[in-house]
Formats: structure tokens, C-alpha cells, sequence
């Protein structure tokens, strides 16, 4: 099943002040890290701009990333993901917003408060080894590669001069 991830959902249910680039960074490693254990593919979608405006959708191994247009937000994304679906049971929306909670039920969509998949994520990284054997990803141009060129202190240009 493809999870649905409401990436600032997420990142809010850590606790603390959200963290800019960097929540956005960790949200990316942790879903990336889960898909890997569980052999799963999610999509992550974060409120506000991309970060490569030539971007807004990408898409890394297991892991995709989306932002909303100018003016939208992560919601109306999700919920637009929903409604298109040929099998939207076949989803799993991970979001603590009841409103969108409860229309993403309403199509058929399975759905996690972000708390629950928090608990599911620690469960499964206790009982499930990586397969590559740690948490950077196989290849560097999946995750890790993004994260250093895009994001976790990195050097927004990529570091080309």
C-alpha cells in the first residue's frame, strides 16, 4: 500500500519548533528509512514552496516529494491525490487534520494519525533491520544525495559555482 504523508503533520507530531529545511530533511530520511524497511513507496507532501521552484514534484527511489501550487496547500494536494485515484483504498493518508481525515475516509483511503504512524515506524525500526544494513539509502542519488544538494545545511546550488 503507497502512503499518503502530510509532511508538516508529521514533522508537527515530533514535538518541539518546526525546523525549516532541515524538519522538511528529517521527514524525508524517516519515511525513507520506513519505506525501506517495509518495502513501501510514500509521497510526501510539505506546505509551502519547493525547494528547487524548477521541482515542485520529485522523485526519489521509494520516496516521492510534492508541494502545492502557489496559494494551495498540502491539504488540498492530498486531497486531489484522493479524489483522482482509480483505488483510493489502496492508500494510506498519514495526517492528525481531522478535516482531512475524515474526507479521505469518506473515499475509501486508509488513515493514520500521525502518532500512529510514529508508533508503527518505532515498532518496525526495533523489529526490522535495513536491508541495506544501515540508514543511508543504496544508491546517494536517492535520498541522501537530495538531502546534501537540497537541504541539511547543504549549499542550495548544489555546490556548482
Amino acid at each position: 500500500m503507497p502512503y499518503l504523508i502530510d509532511g508538516n503533520n508529521l514533522l508537527g507530531s515530533w514535538g518541539g519548533r518546526p525546523m525549516g529545511d532541515a524538519g522538511r530533511a528529517e521527514v524525508v530520511r524517516r519515511v525513507a528509512a520506513f519505506c525501506r524497511r517495509h518495502g513501501a513507496r510514500a509521497t510526501i507532501v510539505f506546505d509551502g514552496a519547493p525547494l528547487r521552484s524548477d521541482q515542485p514534484v520529485q522523485e526519489l527511489g521509494r520516496v516521492g516529494i510534492r508541494t502545492p501550487p502557489p496559494g494551495g496547500d498540502a491539504d488540498g494536494v492530498i486531497r486531489e491525490i484522493v479524489a483522482q485515484s482509480a483505488r483510493p483504498g489502496e492508500i494510506v493518508v498519514v495526517t492528525s487534520d481531522k478535516p482531512l481525515y475524515s474526507f479521505v475516509r469518506s473515499r475509501g483511503a486508509t488513515c493514520l494519525r500521525a502518532h500512529e504512524w510514529n508508533a508503527l515506524d518505532r515498532k518496525g525500526a526495533a523489529s526490522r533491520p535495513s536491508p541495506s544494513g544501515g540508514e543511508k539509502p543504496e544508491r546517494e542519488d536517492d535520498i541522501e544525495g537530495w538531502l546534501a544538494r537540497f537541504g541539511a545545511g547543504g549549499d542550495e546550488s548544489g555546490g556548482k559555482g
